[in-house]
């Protein structure tokens, strides 16, 4: 019998290794599949998710992880301000999200100068969310910008009257012009035409459906209870100081980008990343802005969103304020409505 010699023995070893290594590998790899495979149909079950046959299924899984993926690796890293979570959009990429649930466009309009000598004494601290109604859902139509219309429009009335009023996003909808639709528009188109209806009819009697419809608001009688005078238009170019006068006011309709982890934003005090800001894509309604715990060093913009309460904080984001930075574009361009004839 020829003996079996050591290099013999080392290639055995090593290519039993490398099996061994292949196998738990594999073994890994498949755990990893079978997990997330069932945390999409729990997120399916939560979020009443179904699909049209399984392709579509395996699509939409393929995505749902790696936006998991990515949720966990921000979390996980735990270098942010703010946590990310999956919800009702997880199972969308980016640009499926941004068609489907923002819709910002921007006019160049004539403009309020908001000099710093006209600026008064603001307060540190200013909370409007009492003076709003309650979070909304847009759904699949990017009309972002009948909901901030219609959102500034009602904490104006609510700050001047007493008088909390929901009022219809669908008339805004339906009613304001052709270039507004469910794939994008104008938040001081929308202003323009709250103004000239005389006063929006009320949520429950215009109920919005999601998709844009014939304007019914002929032969209906304004709602007095809900007008408002000229709507105003700001360019700030980034001048927070402007933004924090206007709100210590009243809500303020604003123009966002955005980006990929806003989509997913849960909690915490939010800074998109250096170049957020540079394509304004998203409008949301500026109710507040304050301090984590008087911490200057954590100084917040408090907005309202129209994604559901299950979006962010109950539908609402901080996002980073001061500091020059114009977190997103915040300071950018402000729409509001005021009682001036």
């Amino acid at each position: 019998m020829a003996p079996i010699h050591s290099s013999h023995r080392l290639h055995g070893t090593l290519l039993l290794l490398v099996l061994v290594a292949a196998t738990a590998f594999l073994s890994a790899a498949a755990g990893r599949e079978e997990a997330l495979a069932a945390r999409h149909e729990q997120w399916m079950a939560k979020h009443g998710r179904l699909y049209t046959d399984a392709a579509e299924k395996l699509h939409r899984q393929e995505v749902f992880a790696a936006n998991a993926w990515h949720v966990d690796a921000v979390n996980q890293a735990g270098n942010r301000t703010y946590t990310l979570g999956l919800n009702q959009f997880s199972d969308l990429t980016y640009e499926e999200f941004a068609e489907k649930h923002l819709g910002y466009s921007h006019q160049p309009v004539a403009t309020v100068n908001m000099s710093k000598a006209q600026f008064r004494s603001t307060p540190d601290s200013v909370d409007w969310r009492g003076a709003v109604t309650q979070v909304k859902n847009q759904l699949s139509c990017a009309c972002c910008w009948a909901f901030v219309a219609v959102a500034a429009t009602e904490g104006l009335v609510k700050v001047a009257t007493g008088n909390l009023i929901s009022m219809s996003e669908q008339q805004v909808l339906d009613c304001t012009g052709s270039r507004s639709t469910c794939k994008g528009g104008y938040i001081n188109d929308a202003l323009n035409y709250i103004t000239a209806s005389g006063g929006l009819q009320l949520e429950k009697d215009y109920a919005y459906s999601g998709q844009q419809g014939a304007c019914r608001s002929s032969g209906v009688s304004p709602n007095s209870a809900a007008s408002v005078g000229a709507p105003r238009f700001a360019s700030l170019h980034g001048d927070e100081g402007a933004l924090q006068e206007l709100v210590a006011s009243q809500p303020v309709a604003v123009a966002v980008e955005a980006d990929y982890d806003f989509q997913h934003y849960f909690a915490g005090v939010y800074t998109g990343s250096s170049s957020c800001g540079q394509k304004l894509n998203h409008a949301v309604t500026v109710v507040g802005y304050g301090n984590v715990d008087g911490s200057e060093k954590m100084e917040y913009w408090m907005v309202k969103n129209q994604w559901g309460s299950g979006w962010g904080e109950g539908g609402y984001m901080r996002l980073t304020r001061g500091n020059g930075s114009n977190n997103c574009g915040m300071a950018t361009y402000a729409y509001y409505p005021t009682y001036d004839l």
